[in-house]
């Protein structure tokens, strides 16, 4: 493993220096770019760790943002394939937790990264508790990215303390989530714990709980006028500031920024393509259908959603995982389709298509990053978890901030066993909830997500509530460097700045 020559200079207006650290997959790896960028336009200097095949994936992105990049050379010899250095390129789904262990070994580059050239804070995924470890014995204050909701924080916790979830027999009877703002109501096959099957998740859950010790505070892909209950409630019971700076996917302005976030100018024929489609449509006319770029659903659940929506008679665009099985489907439906769907193989401009005035509605398998998107561009929700904390956001979005509608799914795909499940919900549902969700039933939500779009905005404005959060770290950094100075922590090596 090597750390690449790249030169950390700070010439930054604020004098600060900030290491990035995302999980090696696309929904980790996206916001954690756009945060980057975030704290680049409040000041600070930025520098992202990654391997290189990440770095490549999203290098125009992180270039055109100004942004700092520092490579470490993915492990080799440990059982994964080559190439296989982001969650999404692993050819099972079993891998998941194997990969993550994997990533682990990341560790020791990253300590001599700290103690050749210290930032004056870290911002790190949750899931890598080593960074937490490694930057508190350099007094180097860490911020822990969760990539989830300050509500799922919370139920996940409370989850983890409490277990509700064994007072139950049955996987689909339900029970109470104590200790939370609300009343919210769960199945255990609707748990993490249950949808994500390695043996180890608990024990990490609890390693985790002890990484909290050694971490400064949050940093969350969430803005106040959403989520203040549960953002108060993180900060209670971990007894930490929760710095809410979302929606993260504000950070990009310009067209070309939005076209190709998550993404390079190699697929910008797909954007302009689909783009130039909905330019054709009337507004708030189009279904938005994506599940993620990890999920995978068995051929006769995706057969059911495309036929669904040819059925429900309303312009669609739907994302596809790529994959045989799911390139025969996709074909067979763009075919019946024609002109009145877009079916996309792999990867679309996402935010890009979302905020376009044609769609009217996102049906979406409710990750975080896709539910603070549509929050983002004021876009109503069809919710279809499918595993993780899925079921816990669509529970807030549904019942807490009523800015969507349920598919009905009362389970999910257990990772890495989704042809055993087989089929969820028919076509009929799909054409049902699809038809529904654009017509004058729906119109109050419609206008709800919208007034919740136009608050997203205004928190990232200067003055705003995610704004004045961001500003409120960096004051945060600013008090841990002075502690340090004073202390002389960094001893020999001197001090960066």
């Amino acid at each position: 493993m090597s750390i690449s020559k790249q030169p950390l200079i700070s010439a930054s207006p604020s004098g600060l220096r900030i290491y990035f650290v995302p999980l090696p997959s696309p929904g980790h790896v996206i916001p954690m770019i756009d945060i980057a960028k975030i704290f680049t336009k409040h000041g600070a200097e930025c520098t992202l760790i990654m391997t290189p095949l990440n770095a490549a994936r999203y290098e125009s992105n992180i270039h055109r943002s100004g942004l700092h990049l520092v490579t470490f050379q993915f492990p080799s010899d440990t059982g994964l394939p080559v190439g296989c250095e982001s969650a999404d390129l692993l050819p099972s789904r079993k891998l998941f937790g194997h990969f993550r262990r994997v990533v682990d070994l990341l560790e020791q580059p990253f300590r001599e990264l700290l103690r050749v050239n210290p930032p004056d804070a870290v911002v790190s995924d949750s899931f890598l508790l080593w960074t937490a470890v490694a930057s508190a014995e350099l007094n180097i204050p860490r911020y822990s990215f969760p990539v989830v909701s300050c509500f799922a924080l919370s139920v996940e916790r409370n989850l983890l303390f409490h277990r509700p979830q064994q007072n139950v027999t049955s996987d689909l009877d339900l029970f109470l989530v104590p200790g939370l703002p609300d009343q919210i109501y769960l199945t255990k096959c609707q748990l993490s714990e249950t949808t994500l099957p390695d043996e180890k998740l608990i024990e990490f859950f609890e390693r985790a709980l002890e990484a909290e010790k050694a971490t400064t505070g949050w940093v969350v892909n969430t803005f106040y006028e959403l989520e203040s209950p549960y953002i108060k409630h993180c900060e209670r019971v971990t007894g930490k500031p929760v710095f809410h700076i979302g929606p993260v996917c504000l950070s990009g302005v310009s067209k070309e920024e939005i076209a190709e976030r998550g993404h390079g100018k190699e697929l910008a024929a797909v954007s302009e393509r689909l783009l130039r489609w909905l330019d054709g449509r009337p507004a708030f006319s189009v279904v938005y259908v994506s599940f993620g770029s990890v999920s995978w659903l068995p051929k006769a659940q995706l057969k059911e959603i495309g036929f669904g929506l040819v059925e429900s008679g309303v312009p669609f665009i739907w994302v596809v995982g790529g994959g045989d099985e799911s390139d025969d489907v996709a074909d067979e439906v763009s075919a019946i389709a024609g002109d009145a769907g877009q079916v996309v193989k792999g990867w679309a401009p996402q935010l890009a298509i979302l905020g376009h005035i044609s769609v009217g509605t996102f049906l979406t398998h409710c990750g975080w990053g896709a539910v603070t998107e549509a929050t983002a561009v004021g876009k109503m929700m069809l919710t279809w978890p499918l595993f993780a904390d899925q079921f816990y956001n669509e529970k807030f979005v549904v019942q807490v901030a009523e800015i969507g509608e349920s598919m009905g799914a009362e389970r999910g795909y257990i990772w890495g066993e989704e042809e055993r499940t087989g089929v969820l919900l028919n076509r009929e549902r799909v054409a049902e909830k699809v038809r529904w969700s654009l017509g004058p039933g729906a119109e109050s939500m419609r206008k709800r997500a919208w007034e919740i779009g136009i608050e997203a905005r205004k928190g990232g404005g200067k003055g705003g509530s995610s704004y004045e959060s961001v500003e409120c770290m960096m004051e945060d950094i600013r008090k841990h460097r002075g502690q340090r100075t004073e202390a002389g922590v960094h001893g020999e090596t001197g001090d960066q700045h």
